[in-house]
């Protein structure tokens, strides 16, 4: 149970944050963390913390729009939008 929601959750991350590296260590590394944490826990509270990962994927998936800096032509930055968690729903 928790497994498959541990993937879920690391490929909602990947997805979400592919183009910033920094981002995406910190988000991977607090995933972990926050599993590792939970290991050894009653079962009526393991499920609530899966439920909360799932429900942090769909958010991930759904919601994260990531910026890019492109060449502005008359000087001033642009960013263009990201729409990766759109396409993979």
């Amino acid at each position: 149970m928790a497994l498959p929601a541990y993937r879920h959750l690391l490929r909602s991350i990947t997805l979400a944050f592919r183009d910033d590296t920094r981002l995406l260590t910190s988000a991977l590394s607090t995933a972990r963390s926050n599993f590792e944490s939970s290991r050894i826990l009653p079962p009526a509270d393991a499920a609530s913390k899966v439920a909360h990962a799932e429900e942090v994927a769909k958010v991930l998936k759904r919601n994260i729009v990531q910026g890019r800096r492109s060449e502005a032509k008359e000087g001033g930055e642009r960013f263009r939008p990201s729409l990766a968690g759109t396409l993979a729903s």
